[in-house]
């Protein structure tokens, strides 16, 4: 996981990214059997999403997070709720107890981990039986307003090729299977469309990790492209993204 990616991004991201399916943590709560004693590791937390939507349920949660900006803005949010814990740790060294946690989450952030590291720091951490669950957010790359968003930043960012790159629905699968290799998971999708206003819209895609920032070249062109683009789709002030929350949920 590289801890410094985030910088610039931190408030941004807390601010204008999306949630999960609350259909899909109650399905994941039932499933794996959860109470007010689990203990649940969120690896990658970043800004605390996904942590905040679990400590909701009334579950104990240890949020690890490696950056800086990132935890900061997770703590000063969630810091007030006594089932949340916060640690300075990585995917490959999470600096949690062995046999202490009954279920791992990943949000948004699988894509970035050394699998093999992450799939031994599962197994250690994990108690018998406990389980990992993978999760994303993933607009669909049919849709012609995402076609044209990723055009935007394959036409501005430098970083966008790579980038997307490991986001591509091959890699993902390919990920998830040599991460589960030996034990079993299921992937279930959950409809999860994003409205936004001219403000959200242009926030979220601000918060990836390769958007311009204010210093950077061509960034009110960049920004300009994005306002045209909800300009020419939006219906009384708003705009909907079609996006799905893959969830994988298995052993190791």
């Amino acid at each position: 996981m590289e801890n410094n990616i985030f910088d610039y991004v931190a408030t941004i991201y807390e601010k204008y990214r999306p949630s999960y399916p609350e259909e899909y943590i109650s399905y994941l709560i039932s499933k794996c059997n959860l109470n007010k004693n689990s203990v649940i590791a969120d690896i990658g937390a970043g800004t605390g999403i996904f942590t905040k939507q679990l400590l909701d349920k009334n579950l104990k949660v240890i949020a690890v997070e490696p950056n800086d900006k990132m935890r900061k803005v997770l703590e000063e949010k969630l810091s007030g709720n006594k089932s949340f814990t916060s640690i300075n740790g990585t995917d490959k060294n999470t600096n949690l107890k062995e046999n202490s946690t009954d279920l791992i989450t990943v949000a948004q952030a699988f894509h970035w981990f050394d699998i093999k590291s992450f799939r031994k720091e599962c197994k250690r951490i994990l108690k018998p039986n406990g389980k990992v669950c993978i999760i994303w957010n993933k607009l669909d790359t049919n849709d012609t307003i995402v076609k044209e968003e990723k055009n935007i930043d394959y036409t501005y960012t430098n970083q966008f090729k790579e980038i997307n790159n490991i986001l591509q629905d091959e890699k993902r699968e390919q990920l998830i299977k040599e991460f589960f290799s030996n034990g079993t998971y299921e992937c279930k999708i959950t409809e999860n469309n994003q409205i936004y206003n001219k403000e959200t819209f242009i926030g979220v895609n601000l918060s990836k990790s390769y958007s311009l920032r204010k210093e950077d070249k061509n960034y009110n062109e960049y920004i300009k492209a994005f306002e045209d683009l909800f300009d020419k789709y939006s219906k009384n002030g708003n705009l909907t993204i079609k996006n799905n929350t893959f969830a994988y949920l298995g052993s190791l």
